[in-house]
């Protein structure tokens, strides 16, 4: 059996994560950037400064009567929310066409983490955590593992879970059965190998087996793991997989999970889905008539 390092290492091409996201989310956690520094990173990626610019012109951030041009719009998005639009659009391109191995439809996957990341800063901010930027970045990566199994097995892995599975597993226990290792585990190492902060890394390993009370109990370990089961009960990323994972007792006590709570997490994150991929679909309707 293939050990974990045997497939990070046997993989030809492991996914990368763009050198942008990692030099504009160190800049962003700085109090003192100036907006003309991230000016000087992002007009030198066409794809990134249209997609600013068109977040900044939207309905959705109240654009009226005038365009904005590229160092206007950074100055109106704020560094928040430039930041959650970097990571959608340059981690989209890892994700979009990734699913394979789960039977997921093209875009499926990037959907998901979408919807994780939006879900995970909607709970943070409900629950007064205190960086829910964060919870949103740990949303957004918490599946990258599913991009190793997709580029070593492709179909044939649910071949190989699928001998795992009954009514008394979860899919997490029938992965691990079956590899030695889940999803979880096997993107916490890859998060390892793109040098990304240690939380991080521990939010991905944890977000279907987040530890116990009185443990290493992190609330970011909670709001994530939350927010990917408000992902699979909002119908996102829904792949052979399925509803098969179980929200932790003790998450749902500490977090008020009550089925009206989980009822207003789960509009809250289809409506912002919706409103993202207007704005991708409206990026992709110009790369057809360029």
């Amino acid at each position: 059996m293939a050990t974990l390092n045997d497939i990070l290492s046997q993989c030809e091409s492991l996914p990368v994560l763009p050198s942008t996201v990692a030099r504009l989310t160190s800049m962003l956690n700085r109090a003192d950037v100036e907006v003309s520094e991230i000016h000087e990173i992002v007009r030198t990626d066409d794809a990134l400064s249209m997609t600013i610019m068109r977040y900044a012109n939207s309905a959705q951030y109240g654009a009226k009567n005038r365009v904005f041009n590229l160092q206007e719009s950074l100055a109106r998005l704020g560094r928040r929310h430039l930041m959650q639009i970097v990571l959608q659009q340059q981690v989209a391109d890892l994700f979009l066409d990734a699913g394979e191995a789960y039977g997921m439809h093209r875009g499926a996957l990037w959907r998901s983490a979408q919807g994780g990341a939006l879900a995970a800063e909607c709970i943070a901010r409900d629950h007064g955590f205190d960086d829910p930027d964060l919870a949103f970045v740990c949303g957004l990566l918490r599946d990258v593992g599913k991009l190793v199994l997709d580029k070593h097995y492709g179909s044939e892995y649910m071949t190989l879970v699928s001998e795992h599975l009954n009514t008394q597993t979860s899919f997490i226990e029938a992965e691990r059965a079956a590899l030695g290792f889940n999803h979880a585990e096997l993107g916490a190492e890859l998060a390892v190998r793109w040098g990304l902060p240690v939380r991080i890394v521990a939010a991905i390993r944890f977000h279907h087996a987040p530890p116990p009370p009185d443990s290493d109990d992190d609330d970011l370990f909670s709001i994530v793991h939350a927010a990917d089961m408000i992902c699979l009960w909002a119908g996102l990323g829904l792949g052979h997989d399925g509803l098969q994972y179980r929200l932790a007792d003790h998450v749902r006590l500490k977090l008020n999970l009550s089925r009206d709570v989980v009822e207003r997490f789960i509009a809250q994150t289809v409506v912002a889905i919706k409103a993202s991929e207007e704005l991708v679909q409206g990026k992709q309707n110009e790369e057809k008539c360029a």
